[in-house]
């Protein structure tokens, strides 16, 4: 290399102005030359020009210490060298050893960052993809306490107890058919309890459809006697029930829902009865509504009443019916609903819970979407309204701005 081009390169290093380029043609030039005697006096005539402390290039990303390395090794062998130069280089030394320390502290600091934000990443995708849509699962308790459940059962299977039969179906349904044509005795319960995380469809032993969302209990007995067919339910459940007679007397079907009771002929409605509010809509038919100090309400099709088991307060309004039923079809559909009841029923459905840093009921949200949706996207379709982010810690799910 010429003179000329060697002084201007170490020049620049020293400046601090070098390009990564450069760089790399010095370090080149001190690997392949065997003398030392052109470095040495560049160094000489720079030093003699300015003797200052030398600055490092914030481009220059190679490594410092082949070119060091040289440096030492020319001033080891020539001992006779200005004391001013040992001074000059090993301010050089210095000074490239502290970049060399400071950009493999950056990158030691960079790898752990980026090792932590893949591990972060992935436990978050992890527990994720661990929270699933509920689904058709339950047990049913006999009244001897026996349980039976209902998920492990193989479907067209029957289950023969005494005077009675239980069948699951090949929809997964559950059915009852009684031995040899007669009735159990009365006073002989059931109970059908679906966790969270849980559905089930349930055919009564007079032909009523009963579909019960996930948290819901509903006992019934297998019997329901001459005078009224009752039923207690907890929880949520969609009701399709037949008419019946018994003999020219019409047999009414009765709900009991907490201090609520329903009573209808032949119908179809939806009974709500989580958190501390019991809300019943019809769909079709009519239904009384009884209460605490003989309180009555009458309900038409597309009515809604909302009993406070708080307050012991009544509201009754016109509703369409579809975002209350369409759980029934496996959809989630809200109507202006605040965001603490739109988690609410994500909660029970994916059973998971979630912990507020936001007011819940500030935040409204209306649209309708599949139950068998990622919980993961879902949630990121709420994130996309901007008013809430959502953190996910094993099985909690954290709500805040």
């Amino acid at each position: 290399m010429e003179k000329d081009k060697l002084y201007l390169l170490v020049q620049r290093y020293r400046e601090g102005t070098i390009t990564d380029q450069e760089l790399k043609q010095l370090k080149t030039y001190i690997h392949q030359e065997s003398s030392d005697h052109l470095l040495e006096d560049i160094f000489d005539e720079l030093s003699d020009k300015a003797p200052l402390v030398w600055r490092t290039s914030e481009n220059a990303n190679e490594r410092y210490d082949v070119i060091q390395q040289k440096i030492n090794k020319q001033y080891s062998d020539a001992p006779h060298k200005r004391i001013r130069k040992h001074t000059f280089l090993r301010n050089v030394a210095a000074t490239v050893l502290f970049v060399l320390m400071g950009i493999t502290a950056l990158l030691l600091k960079n790898t752990y960052l980026l090792d932590q934000h893949k591990e972060e990443t992935d436990r978050e995708q992890k527990e994720w993809s661990a929270i699933v849509p509920g689904t058709n699962k339950a047990k049913i308790v006999l009244e001897n306490g026996q349980e039976i459940d209902l998920e492990k059962l193989a479907d067209n299977t029957s289950v023969m107890m005494d005077g009675y039969s239980l069948t699951k179906n090949k929809k997964g349904e559950i059915s009852y058919k009684m031995s040899g044509g007669k009735m159990p005795k009365s006073g002989l319960y059931n109970t059908i309890i679906v966790p969270r995380g849980g559905e089930y469809k349930l055919n009564l032993p007079d032909g009523t459809e009963v579909w019960l969302n996930a948290a819901s209990s509903l006992r019934y007995p297998l019997n329901f006697g001459e005078s009224a067919r009752k039923v207690e339910l907890t929880g949520e459940a969609y009701f399709s029930v037949v008419k019946k007679t018994v003999g020219t007397k019409k047999l009414p079907f009765i709900v009991q829902v907490g201090e609520q009771e329903l009573e209808v002929l032949g119908t179809a409605f939806n009974v709500n009865s989580y958190v501390d509010k019991i809300k019943t809509t019809l769909v079709e038919g009519a239904v009384q509504l009884r209460f605490p100090n003989s309180r009555r309400e009458k309900l038409l099709p597309n009515q809604q009443s909302i009993y406070s088991t708080r307050s012991g307060k009544i509201h009754v309004e016109e509703i369409n019916p579809y975002y209350t039923i369409a759980w029934r079809s496996g959809s989630f559909a809200f109507n202006n609903a605040p965001l603490g009841e739109v988690l609410d029923c994500l909660s029970r459905w994916y059973d998971v819970s979630f912990e507020y840093a936001v007011d819940k009921e500030s935040v409204r949200f209306t649209g309708s979407i599949s139950r068998y949706e990622n919980i993961e996207k879902l949630l990121g379709l709420i994130e996309m309204t901007n008013s809430v982010k959502f953190e996910v810690k094993e099985r909690r799910i954290i709500v805040s701005r």
